[in-house]
């Protein structure tokens, strides 16, 4: 029987393979472990937006993720949620956003439908999708804004007085502006904010622009005290070498500040704003405190016999977003002083040791 040799047709055929699209970003794997590496490119579905990353702050969360880890993380996964962009594609069932767009963005995603979000408490929603945590956030060239994110407002196109630079500072702002608005923070109200990070500068100054009378920084570090001396605040202490105790109430006849607002991840800081507190006042909790000691004693006759309202305040909602970007688009809240460091994306890790050092306030990351 005679065979059959050669080729077949299907073996004639010549298949050229087209390499996926890669661009660079910065995952997590781990605590410590953290690596610049290309993965693949978003691929826009019919109800998301890809958007192109301009500028990517370094966030106190994502500081806490890469030294200690945090509970919501799911690595591996692109860091990175304090961003402005630009829109390079947009599916076809998107509606109101298209290409050229300029984005910023509200990077709780919720849910629409939980108990909480029925509440209009949407930082709290119980099927949250946390942008740079749960899902690939935005220290990269490229992010997919999923449906979600779209549907429910946390996308926000950002008003042209603001640079991506700047517009980057409205989440943190955001997150702010939530924890003044439920400690009703405004005129005629004194003030004392612990902790002369990024986001106590941003609390000092939000509260001056709502109508505080009197605000007073309480900061530890030196380093970080003479740059606190950039920003509107009407005293600043320095607990090296001044009691805070003393200078709040020197600043307040005797009676202690109307809201102590703590921003500091200290749990002493936490106990120190029992001290700082008027009868009537307010404390909130705006940090977080690490988990192996997240315990303080406290005087509960204080807070009965002083009618003190102890509230706290976690992440923002789109509508702190929103009122954030114009806040800072009429430019009653400036982000020029905060945002001290700027590197590109395979630089990253020089940003995280400015901030580590405590050189930096608000370092910017640029694909």
């Amino acid at each position: 029987m005679k065979k059959e040799c050669g080729l077949s047709a299907l073996d004639h055929r010549m298949f050229f393979i087209i390499p996926e699209e890669s661009m660079r970003a910065i995952v997590y794997n781990g605590v410590k472990n953290v690596e610049l590496k290309e993965v693949k490119k978003p691929e826009v579905k019919d109800d998301t937006v890809i958007v192109k990353i301009h500028a990517c702050a370094i966030c106190g969360t994502d500081m806490k993720a890469y030294n200690f880890g945090i509970a919501s993380i799911r690595p591996p996964v692109i860091l990175g949620h304090e961003f402005t962009g630009e829109i390079t594609e947009a599916g076809k069932a998107v509606k109101g956003f298209a290409p050229g767009d300029r984005v910023t963005m509200a990077t709780t995603i919720p849910c629409g439908k939980c108990a909480m979000c029925r509440k209009a408490l949407f930082n709290m929603c119980l099927d949250k999708m946390p942008v740079g945590t749960y899902i690939d956030g935005a220290f990269a060239e490229y992010l997919n804004v999923p449906f979600r994110g779209i549907e429910h407002g946390s996308l926000m196109k950002l008003p042209d007085k603001l640079s991506f630079d700047h517009g980057s500072i409205c989440e943190p702002l955001g997150c702010v502006i939530n924890s003044q608005n439920i400690a009703k923070i405004g005129f005629p109200d004194t003030v004392a904010v612990i902790g002369g990070g990024p986001l106590g500068l941003l609390q000092a100054e939000t509260a001056k622009a709502r109508g505080a009378v009197h605000t007073i920084l309480i900061q530890r570090s030196r380093k970080r005290y003479e740059m606190a001396k950039a920003f509107s605040i009407d005293r600043l202490v320095c607990s090296e070498n001044e009691d805070p105790v003393t200078a709040v109430m020197e600043s307040t006849g005797g009676l202690g500040v109307d809201a102590v607002i703590n921003a500091a991840p200290d749990i002493e800081a936490v106990k120190l704003a029992f001290k700082l507190v008027s009868k009537g006042g307010r404390i909130s909790l705006f940090a977080s405190v690490p988990k192996d000691n997240p315990f303080v004693d406290i005087d509960a006759n204080q807070i009965h016999y002083g009618q003190i309202s102890v509230l706290g305040a976690s992440d923002s909602t789109p509508e702190n977003h929103s009122h954030a970007m114009k806040l800072m688009a009429g430019g009653n809240i400036t982000a020029e002083a905060l945002i001290t460091h700027t590197f590109k994306l395979e630089d990253f890790f020089k940003g995280v040791e400015a901030i580590q050092s405590r050189e930096a306030l608000k370092v910017i990351i640029k694909p």
